[in-house]
């Protein structure tokens, strides 16, 4: 696809889909109109002929797109109480909302917390079924059929489609928060491609926090999340160097963080921790990573805490892994028992995790000196990945390990 009309695919495609969805109540009618909208425009691009707004345009060609198959499915008539005329372009705002819709719309409580997200990473980023698997860590035809169930559990659901209200809208609030620190976590560290992150991913799940703590100002928990979000993005320009390789939090050049943004961040968290929730507990420990002047002046016992209460409220394998690794640094006998409980861990890892927790592995054994231990680490935690970001990360350590 041309660059210039795949960024306006990522751009546009929340609005065509939610467009087309509102008109016509099928998940499964949206997403087909809207994917042959953008191929009709690059064959039009291709053959010369410009395009003055790709989402205008792509919106009213979804919705013709969509007629015609209903036509062809003699349910034409039935559906027509439902269209809706206004084809004009739309501002900043409503695009927020019609990604903020399309989540509340992915987070039907008929749905599993897997479903909604992988819904979600599909109908409002138009990310791929096959990188969607990668994320899960599952097989592509598993995440196919996931999302065909998902789309047939709302059709049955709702006899007749409605945009998500604002009730709706509360009572999906902690999905949506799921989900949209999903998409982040995919953004923050791509499944697979040259590049550490997926910078799209990770600008729209900002955009998708920013709007929903504007929907919900009182949610600790949007606070929080938004917090995460705004913290993360202020290091991002220190994550690599110049050539793409990543930097640990102990190589970064603080410097360059963001200050502005790591001080909104802060502000963030400082409001979402009373609230005590997971995303707030998260952003606590973001803010104690974002504030320390240096590696060295980490409070290490802080974020233990932290992460002693954060398993409490959300008792996942990524906060158990996070609390083994911030207790790691509290002395050489925890710092034993961490490898002792990495490795147990490993053992019953999902292949996405266990790559994550062999990685943390190998700094540990690093840091206890056993060379050997440590490469073999990294191997495991390089076996499978398709980031090659990271990869070029693993291959830097194990060839300063092999000195």
């Amino acid at each position: 696809m041309d660059p210039e009309l795949a960024a306006s695919f990522a751009e546009e495609w929340p609005r065509v889909v939610g467009a087309t969805l509102r008109a016509f109540g099928s998940l499964d009618l949206a997403e087909e109109s809207a994917q042959e909208a953008f191929v009709r425009a690059a064959e039009r691009l291709a053959a010369g002929d410009p395009i003055e707004n790709i989402g205008t345009w792509a919106t009213t060609t979804a919705r013709r797109i969509a007629i015609d198959t209903l036509r062809r499915d003699q349910v034409l008539r039935a559906k027509l109480p439902l269209l809706v005329a206004d084809d004009e372009p739309q501002g900043e705002s409503d695009l927020a909302d019609d990604r903020l819709g399309l989540i509340f719309v992915a987070c039907d409580p008929a749905l599993s917390p897997e479903q909604q997200i992988a819904l979600a990473l599909r109908i409002v980023c138009g990310v791929p079924t096959a990188d969607i698997a990668d994320f899960f860590g599952i097989p592509e035809p598993t995440v196919a059929a996931r999302l065909t169930r998902a789309k047939k559990a709302i059709a049955r659901a709702e006899a007749r489609f409605v945009w998500p209200s604002a009730r709706h809208r509360e009572t999906r609030l902690d999905e949506a928060l799921t989900t949209i620190y999903g998409v982040y976590t995919l953004g923050h560290t791509a499944v697979a491609g040259a590049e550490l992150m997926d910078t799209r991913l990770a600008e729209l799940a900002h955009t998708l926090a920013r709007a929903l703590v504007a929907e919900h100002p009182q949610s600790t928990e949007a606070l929080g999340l938004l917090a995460i979000i705004e913290l993360a993005e202020a290091r991002r320009g220190a994550r690599t160097t110049e050539d793409g390789m990543p930097l640990t939090l102990a190589e970064v050049d603080r410097s360059a963080w963001g200050r502005q943004r790591v001080r909104d961040g802060l502000a963030l968290a400082a409001r979402a921790l009373p609230g005590g929730g997971r995303f707030a507990l998260q952003a606590g420990i973001a803010g104690i990573h974002s504030s320390a002047a240096s590696w060295e002046e980490t409070d290490w016992g802080a974020i233990a805490t932290l992460y002693h209460g954060l398993k409490r409220v959300w008792p996942a394998p990524v906060v158990t892994l996070g609390s083994i690794i911030a207790r790691s640094h509290l002395g050489p006998a925890e710092l034993d028992r961490a490898a002792e409980d990495l490795r147990a861990m490993r053992a019953h890892a999902s292949s996405e995790m266990r790559r994550r927790v062999s990685a943390a592995l190998a700094d540990v054994e690093e840091r206890r000196g056993n060379t050997e231990q440590a490469l073999a680490a990294f191997a495991d935690a390089a076996e499978g990945e398709n980031n090659r970001a990271l990869l070029r990360f693993y291959d830097r350590a194990m060839g300063r390990l092999r000195g």
